[in-house]
């Protein structure tokens, strides 16, 4: 098959990863000038992008996806039922009227191609920011953007945002979208995203530390310049004092010299140690209440009892995760200013993933003790990638890690999605977490409702 299309369009990506995924290869034919673009405006009828089959031509990248996307039902990038579909379907939708076309705006301007009005800019951005918080809501209970895998609505709507992160999207925006985030790196971890997409490099990022760096030699060279002070031969007996006098300032500067270095390179004592361990315990108490009370709102509107979820800033550390967790089913006070907690009526099975290890928490309510077995429950999730659960794990609270290993390929952010996986699975087994393959009046389908004004 030929796609003709502007190689390097976000557009184009869609089409060609949505391809990889079916198992076709598809040349990719730059239209963006020149007898291309004329051959493929003359079999789309002034269409572009248009792919060119054994059978005709189909243009549009909407249309394009979705054909290659039917074209392998087995590969499930189209879902596996019609409710599945439909689901697919809204996404994209979602992506291309709500997303892309107010992000096209900042496109145009950030490029130059186009000169967009200010009013109309701002309105751009906070459309964008608005279609991406919708986006992360939906993340907060969804590995995925419909089911349990990559489908076409992940490769449209990853696409989307991937041009906006690298180009428009600055990091004000993207902090507080945690779910989107966690979202967004596990599909750039696919290989076919990889191979497709590249790597994506967001914008605004940190800045380049090797200003700073020049400027400290710099400065260093400075103040190290004016050491040295020519001593003079003659009249010893009279420039006796000076000379003591400058050996002091040396002696001086020297001190103070290995001073700061042993400051830079000494450990942090006690008290520094215990303020910055405290210090991350209120960032980690923290993430815990709010997201207890994101639960218990998601709980409740989609009618959960058990939930899967991951967090940041335990970074790994299992006591840490503890805390998160004691902090989401804390008892919330309806008096405060900002609520905290609330979720400890529902089942939940906490992840967190840091450099040496994925660390995991499973959490039952006592109501729900008959239903579910948090060991058994935790067991299944460790098993996967051969983890160890904690000394003293009960049948309502368990906790245990998976230590990382570069050997093995085994890396905990790239463990964490499947863990979460395996964990609803489990969950669904069990009957205790939506299945959507049902064809019941529980499935979840999206529609204007469930999108703010």
């Amino acid at each position: 098959m030929k796609l003709y299309a502007k190689a390097d369009g976000y557009h184009t990506k869609k089409a060609v990863l949505a391809a990889t995924y079916a198992g076709f290869e598809v040349a990719v034919l730059d239209a963006s000038g020149g007898e291309i673009a004329d051959a493929a405006t003359s079999q789309s009828k002034g269409r572009c992008p248009v792919l060119e089959t054994e059978k005709g031509c189909i243009f549009s990248t909407g249309a394009i996806t979705r054909y290659l996307a039917r074209l392998r039902r087995d590969v499930g990038l189209y879902g596996d039922s019609v409710i599945d579909s439909g689901c697919i379907d809204s996404w994209c939708e979602f992506s291309l009227h709500e997303l892309e076309v107010p992000l096209g705006a900042m496109l145009f301007q950030a490029a130059g191609t186009a000169k967009v009005p200010a009013p109309a800019l701002e309105r751009a951005k906070t459309d964008v920011t608005k279609a991406l918080t919708v986006l992360d809501k939906h993340l907060l209970q969804n590995t995925y953007m419909a089911g349990d895998r990559i489908t076409l609505a992940d490769i449209c709507v990853c696409c989307a945002v991937a041009e906006g992160f690298k180009h428009v999207v600055t990091p004000e925006i993207r902090n507080p979208l945690q779910n989107l985030m966690r979202w967004f790196n596990t599909c750039m971890m696919q290989p076919e995203f990889k191979q497709v997409l590249g790597e994506v490099t967001l914008s605004g990022g940190a800045a380049s530390p090797k200003k700073d760096e020049v400027s400290k030699k710099e400065n260093t060279k400075k103040e190290g310049a004016p050491k040295k002070e020519p001593a003079p031969k003659k009249e010893v007996k009279k420039e006796a004092a000076p000379k003591q006098e400058a050996a002091a300032k040396k002696e001086g500067k020297k001190d103070k010299k290995p001073s700061a270095a042993k400051e830079e390179t000494k450990a942090p004592s006690k008290d520094d140690a215990e303020k910055e361990r405290n210090s991350k315990i209120k960032k980690v108490v923290k993430e815990g209440g709010k997201r207890g009370v994101e639960i218990e709102g998601a709980a409740d509107m989609g009618g959960l009892t058990f939930f899967c979820t991951s967090v940041d800033e335990p970074n790994g550390d299992l006591d840490l995760l503890d805390m998160c967790m004691e902090a989401m089913n804390a008892k919330s006070d309806p008096t405060e200013e900002e609520r905290k907690g609330g979720s400890g009526h529902i089942g939940k099975m906490l992840f967190s993933a840091g450099d040496k290890q994925l660390a995991v928490c499973a959490y039952v309510p006592k109501a729900k003790k008959g239903e579910c077995d948090a060991k058994e429950w935790l067991q299944k999730v460790l098993d996967l990638h051969g983890g160890e659960m904690s000394p003293g794990s009960t049948d309502l609270y368990a906790k245990g890690f998976v230590l990382a290993d570069s050997d093995k390929n085994k890396f905990p952010l790239k463990m964490k999605e499947p863990s979460i996986t395996e964990a609803i699975t489990f969950l669904k087994k069990k009957g205790l977490f939506p299945d959507k393959d049902d064809d019941s009046d529980e499935d979840f389908v999206f529609g204007d409702d469930d999108f703010p004004s």
